[in-house]
Formats: C-alpha cells, structure tokens, sequence
C-alpha cells in the first residue's frame, strides 16, 4: 500500500514536472508549439486519471497549473488549464465506459469553454480580438468579391462569431480525440476505434437540457432582444449539437441502405441555411423517438 501511494506521487509529481518545463520550452521557442504542447498535456493526465482516483488526478492537474502559471505565458496558462479540464473529464469518462457521444460533447465543451475564455473573458489580456479580425476578413473578402456586401450584411457576417468559435472548438475536439486515440491503447488504456458520425447519438436527457437551452435563447435573443454573449453562445451551441444529431441520423441511413455516397452531400446539406434547421428537426425526432430501432426492425422483416 505504501509503495502503491508513494508510486502515485513520484508519477504525479513527474508529469507536473515535465508539464513545467514544456512551458518553459514553449515561452523560450516563442510560443511556436503552445497548441501542439497543450493537445499533447491532455494524454499523461488521462493515462494518470485512468490509473488512479480523479481527485488525485484534479491534484496533480492543480499543482501543474501552479508551475505553468509561474513560468508560462498567459495564453498557454489558460490553454493549459483546458487541456488539464479535458484530461480529467477524459479519464472518468473512460472508467465510467461512457459512450462515444459523451466523450464527443463533453471534449467539445472544455475546447468551446477555452476559446470563450480565450476571445472574450481574456481577450483583453491577451490582445485578441475575435470581432475585429472577422470585421478584417469582411473587408478582405468585399475587395475580391464586392457582391458580398450585396449579400451579406457586416452585421450579419460578424453575427456569425458564435458559429466561429464552435467550429473552432469543434475541430480543436476532433484533434484531441483522434491523438487519445492513436496514443492511449498504447498505455493499456481501452479507447473507442471509431468515431465515425453516423455512431453519434445523443441521449433524451441531453436532448432535454438542448432543448431548454434553445428555447431560452430564443426568448432572450428574439422575444427579449436582449445582447446576453453567454446565452448566445449556448444557444448556438445547442442548435449545432441538435443538428449534428441529425446529420448523424442521416449518416447512419445512407451506410444503413448501402449509400454511403450521400454521407458527403448531408454534410455539404449542413452548411445551407434552410436545411441546417430541418437538420435541427431531423436531430430531436431521432432524439426522442425510436427511429432508428423501427428502421432496423422493418429491414429485419423485409428480409
């Protein structure tokens, strides 16, 4: 037992460590590397989760912080501290076997809650200004395409900053999982083998706090027409996860009927403004009813 604790320690105690002196590295090379640095934080800490307790796990993250905080710069403190909140979310989940929607939207939450502190809580701090770099590429796009204003309002276009971030926030998710995939079967530590769209689905109570949260945003933004950022970007958020459900609904259809072709025209469906919202429609019927349990039973019969 003793040698079990102090066994725990020195391995606690050793990723803080190498967790310290990759800040240094990074705030020495100018921070270069600092995204690839904190995707890569995110392994040791669900490998040292995985073998031990989460509270031992939340322990080492904490210490970590302390040392990245003294000598890293701010931007790969914060981004730390994101790597070091999937870390752990990412080892609980996988003791717990939690299914692959989960470790979907719960790395897409801590990668969404990085960029909000990033561009909007920091932003001040860290001198980034996500309106004012989107209000650069407006004028951009209008010198080499001047219809675009005909279009597309300034406004609207800088409406879009949400819809941004989650995209960001997004592929930064899909990056974190595809790494904990390629590394952590490697350490002993069982990880799903494919993450393939059309595997998500997203559970009814999920679905009800999605839900929720789009009918709150739309009373705020457009009965209330009030400018709350925060409500805005969980809105968006939620509208997103609804209709990736669908997209995923889709997916599962077109492999189902041997179509796998159409897989890539639903994902193009995704971006077209009108059919993204029946996407959204699409997503809460397969939500909340057993469409995909009926649709597997009729074939069954057929054959």
């Amino acid at each position: 037992m003793g040698n079990l604790k102090t066994k725990k320690l020195v391995q606690g105690a050793m990723i803080a460590a190498i967790f310290g002196a990759l800040s240094v590295f990074n705030t020495y090379t100018g921070s270069l590397f600092d995204i690839f640095i904190c995707y890569a934080m995110v392994i040791p800490l669900v490998w040292f989760g995985y073998t031990y307790r989460w509270q031992d796990n939340l322990l080492v993250s904490f210490v970590a912080m302390i040392v990245i905080i003294i000598t890293g710069l701010p931007f790969f403190a914060i981004s730390s501290f994101s790597s070091c909140l999937a870390g752990v979310f990412l080892a609980e989940a996988l003791k717990r076997q939690a299914p692959r929607t989960t470790l979907l939207l719960g790395t897409l939450a801590v990668t969404f809650l990085n960029n909000i502190l990033l561009y909007e809580v920091f932003s001040g701090l860290l001198n980034m200004d996500l309106i004012g770099e989107m209000k650069g590429l407006y004028v951009s796009i209008n010198q080499i395409m001047p219809s675009l204003s005909q279009n597309i309002s300034l406004s609207a276009f800088l409406s879009l900053a949400p819809l941004v971030l989650m995209l960001v926030s997004a592929m930064e998710m899909y990056v974190i999982i595809l790494l904990c995939q390629l590394t952590l079967p490697r350490l002993q530590i069982p990880f799903p083998n494919s993450f393939h769209i059309s595997q998500m689905h997203i559970s009814r109570p999920i679905g009800f706090v999605l839900i929720i949260i789009v009918l709150i945003g739309y009373l705020v933004k457009d009965v209330m027409h009030l400018d709350m950022i925060l409500i805005t970007y969980l809105f968006y958020m939620a509208l997103i996860a609804l209709a990736l459900e669908g997209l995923a609904f889709l997916s599962w259809l077109a492999i189902m009927k041997n179509k796998s072709v159409f897989i890539l025209l639903a994902f193009l469906g995704l971006m077209i403004p009108v059919v993204n919202s029946l996407y959204v429609v699409l997503g809460i019927i397969d939500i909340f009813s057993d469409l995909r349990g009926n649709i597997l039973y009729n074939k069954h019969n057929e054959q």
